[in-house]
Order: structure tokens, then C-alpha cells, then sequence
């Protein structure tokens, strides 16, 4: 009886203790999901807290953007690119004589641009051209060294200044509209022995000039070959008024027809045949109307005929892409035609005949190895008694090379110093003229005037 009542208060006890136990228990599991509610819920306002961050960001960057568009949009982006540089020319007449000197010229281009959208945009260059010490017109301001020391009227020259107009994006055939002025010079294939990346508008080997006009571009990668184009622009080089015509009388701004000086106008025709990135074929034809020819005998310009202009030039980037020495190496060739017309009356080149001349242009450019990125050219140019293109803005200080009536050799070093923002060139070239140098229609080829003449250029350039 003993042993069962000392069993019965063991088995309480221990169903006591285990009662407690199991209280206890779950009085920590009570507590345990109380804190895990409350994390819970401090989980959720962290994770909308963020979401909320987030949001503001994002509202914030949006702000931002549409501002910094609007504040470029409201802006002119001015670009700046100037070039210091030592010439040392020589020249040997054809009678045997021969001169020399050196030139230390600067060249200053200040561009500016305006942007409504990626389809309207405007470009404009304002430039300067000065070689040192060089002399005013006013002979009282003629020291070049004190020019901005002391107050005076001052020309600032307008290089190009036009706006160009993006449209049917979404024909098959897009087309662009252009009007005003524009600096057609170092264009294509020129554009190397100049130390610039980018190859102007024309091709060089016919058109390096500043012009005035309109142009129309007809883009038909999509229709015909890839990089295809036809550009159509018209344009006036020369329109006779005397200050008399341009003064305050009964009919201003006239041209003066009385002495047959008529205006020169032109139709250039530019195009891209093909383009692949690695292959570029590039085509050009001008008609020139009202083409200065021999001069009446008190010095006034007469209108001769007509002038007619053709270049079809091939550039190949990349000559083999397993060896690294041929892959960065460019090879170009162009042949190009100009033609006269004379009206009948008044010479051309010194005939009353049509006449056409021919040239010839190659170049070669390699890795130099001695710096990264800079690169030697090889160029040579041949021009025929007849040849006389619209370069006469001049591509050399000499002369226009590309004009040449006879051989040209030439071959320079670019050389990038701070990337393409400092830079720097070595060029030679040699033109050995075999006929009149080449300056117009004016003068007849077999006036010869210069045996030889060259030019040793160094300059450094920083664009920005």
C-alpha cells in the first residue's frame, strides 16, 4: 500500500513538473512569434521606405535630365581648334632665279553649334589666319605686334556658318536640307595630310574652296548600297558689285554687267557610290557657269564660258586584318577631269578652244611604331597641262598641290601628343611644276612661271 501511494505522488509530481514545462514552453513561443510579427512588420515599412527612396530617385533623375537637355538645348556648344605652325618655303623661277623664306603662321577656328533636335541643328566658324608680324592694310596700325594694344576696327572673318535639317526619317529615301556658308576645304582624301580624322563635305580633289549655297542630300543606303548618298547643292563664288552699285542710289546692289563681269554660280553634284566602313567610293561632278577668263585690257573680269569638273575617289582602311601593321594602314587612289568651254570671244587657258586636263592622286599611310596612333603618309599627285580644278583656296602654303600642273611629292608624320585634343604634323611637300603654276582660267599654261617650289611644315594643333 506504501509502495502504491509512493507511486502515485511520484507520478504527480512528475506531471506537475511537466505541466510547468509545457506552460513555460509555450510561454517563449508566445513570445518568440511576438518579436517575429513585430520584425515582420519593421521589414515591410523598411522595404516600402526604400520603394518610396526609389521612386524619388527616379523622379529626381528624370528632373534632372529634362533639365541638362533644356539648359544644351538653350546653349551654344563652342568648340575650339587651333594650330601654330613654321613654314619654310622655296621657290625656283623657271628664268633661273629662285627665293626663299620662312613663315610662322597661327590658325584659329572657332566653331559654334545650336541643337533643337537630333533632326534641326545649326554650325557656324568663325576663323582667323594671320601669319606673324604681318602688316594692316592701315598704315598707321601696320605693327601686327601691338594690333590689340590699341583700339581699332578689326575683321573678323566668317569661315561657314549654316543649319541643317533632318527629314523623313522614315522613308525609304530620308532625305537633309542645307542653306548657308560652308568651308568646303580638307575634304575627302585631303583631310589626311591635314592631321584630321573626319574628311570634309566634297572631295578635295576638285573642290577646296569657301562657298556660299544650298544643298539637298538624297540618302539611299536603304534602296541601293550601303552608305549610298546624292547631294545636289547650288551655289554663287562670285557676284561683281562695285561700291557704287552697293551705295545708297536709285538701283543698289546690282551687278555690274556693263564689262561682262557677270556672277560665277555652280551646280555641284557630290556623291557616296559606296561605303562599308572598310570601303569607301566617293564620286563628284561641278558645272560652273560664267568662268573668269583673260582679263580686258584695263584689268576688268569678263565671263569666258564654262567650266566642267569630274573625280571619282576609292579609300580602302584596313589592307589585311590578320597582320596588325596592314590593318591600321589606309590606301587611297582618285583620277579626276576638268574641261573648258570657251563662249568664242574671250580665252580660256589661253585658247578660244575647249580644252580638258587630267590628274592623278595616291596615297599611303601606315603606323609609324613610334607612337600610338601616330601614323607616316606617303602621297603623290600629277596634274596635265590643261588641269585646273576648283582648289584654289590652297592646300599648301606654296601653293595648291592638288592643282599642280606636273608632279608632287609629298610625305608628313601625324603625331597625337594628348590624344586627338593636342597633336602635332611634319609634312614636306615638293611640286615640280611643269607648266604655269595654277591660280585660274585666266592665265595660259604655257606661260610658265616656276621651275620647282616646296614646303617644310611642322605645327602643333589642339582641338577641344
Amino acid at each position: 500500500m506504501k509502495k502504491l501511494t509512493l507511486s502515485c505522488i511520484a507520478a504527480s509530481l512528475v506531471a506537475g513538473n511537466l505541466l510547468a514545462d509545457e506552460a513555460a514552453l509555450q510561454a517563449q513561443i508566445t513570445t518568440l512569434m511576438q518579436k517575429i510579427d513585430q520584425l515582420e512588420k519593421n521589414q515591410g515599412a523598411l522595404q516600402e521606405s526604400q520603394t518610396a527612396i526609389k521612386e524619388d530617385q527616379t523622379v529626381q533623375a528624370e528632373t534632372l535630365s529634362k533639365v541638362n537637355a533644356q539648359s544644351a538645348n538653350d546653349n551654344i556648344k563652342w568648340d575650339i581648334d587651333f594650330r601654330s605652325a613654321v613654314h619654310s618655303i622655296d621657290y625656283k623661277n623657271s628664268n633661273g632665279t629662285s627665293a626663299s623664306n620662312t613663315l610662322f603662321t597661327n590658325r584659329l577656328w572657332l566653331g559654334m553649334g545650336s541643337k533643337v533636335n537630333d533632326d534641326l541643328f545649326f554650325n557656324g566658324q568663325i576663323a582667323m589666319y594671320n601669319y606673324w608680324g604681318a602688316e594692316t592694310s592701315d598704315l598707321a596700325l601696320n605693327d601686327n605686334w601691338r594690333a590689340s594694344s590699341r583700339p581699332h576696327d578689326v575683321a573678323l572673318r566668317l569661315r561657314q556658318a549654316y543649319f541643317v535639317h533632318k527629314f523623313g526619317n522614315d522613308w525609304s529615301v530620308p532625305m537633309v536640307a542645307s542653306v548657308g556658308r560652308r568651308a568646303a576645304v580638307d575634304g575627302f582624301l585631303a583631310n589626311h595630310r591635314e592631321g584630321t580624322m573626319k574628311p570634309g563635305s566634297p572631295l578635295a580633289h576638285i573642290t577646296n574652296m569657301e562657298v556660299d549655297g544650298a544643298m539637298m542630300q538624297f540618302n539611299f543606303d536603304q534602296v541601293f548600297l550601303p552608305g549610298s548618298y546624292l547631294k545636289v547643292v547650288y551655289g554663287r563664288s562670285h557676284d561683281p558689285m562695285s561700291s557704287a552699285q552697293m551705295s545708297m542710289m536709285a538701283t543698289p546692289y546690282l551687278t555690274n554687267t556693263a564689262t561682262g563681269d557677270n556672277t560665277v554660280e555652280f551646280i555641284v553634284l557630290p556623291m557616296s557610290i559606296y561605303n562599308d566602313g572598310q570601303n569607301n567610293l566617293m564620286a563628284q561632278y561641278a558645272h560652273i557657269t560664267n568662268v573668269k577668263g583673260e582679263p580686258a585690257a584695263n584689268g576688268d573680269l569678263r565671263a569666258a564660258g564654262t567650266a566642267h569638273l569630274g573625280a571619282i575617289s576609292y579609300q580602302l582602311d584596313g589592307l589585311n586584318e590578320d597582320v596588325d601593321f596592314l590593318n591600321d594602314s589606309t590606301l587611297f587612289a582618285s583620277v579626276a577631269m576638268s574641261a573648258t568651254n570657251p563662249n568664242g570671244t574671250i580665252e580660256m587657258l589661253g585658247s578660244l578652244e575647249n580644252k580638258t586636263g587630267y590628274s592623278f592622286w595616291a596615297g599611303f599611310l601606315f603606323p609609324d611604331t613610334l607612337t600610338k596612333g601616330g601614323r607616316f603618309g606617303l602621297e603623290y599627285n600629277y596634274g596635265s597641262k590643261y588641269w585646273t580644278p576648283m582648289t584654289w583656296a590652297e592646300d599648301s602654303m606654296t601653293a595648291s598641290k592638288i592643282a599642280t600642273r606636273g608632279n608632287v611629292y609629298e610625305g608628313y608624320w601625324n603625331i597625337p601628343i594628348v590624344g586627338k585634343n593636342l597633336t602635332a604634323q611634319l609634312r614636306y611637300t615638293y611640286l615640280d611644276h611643269h607648266y604655269s603654276a595654277n591660280t585660274s582660267y585666266m592665265i595660259d599654261p604655257d606661260t610658265q612661271n616656276l621651275d620647282h617650289s616646296q614646303e617644310l611644315r611642322a605645327f602643333i594643333r589642339y582641338q577641344y
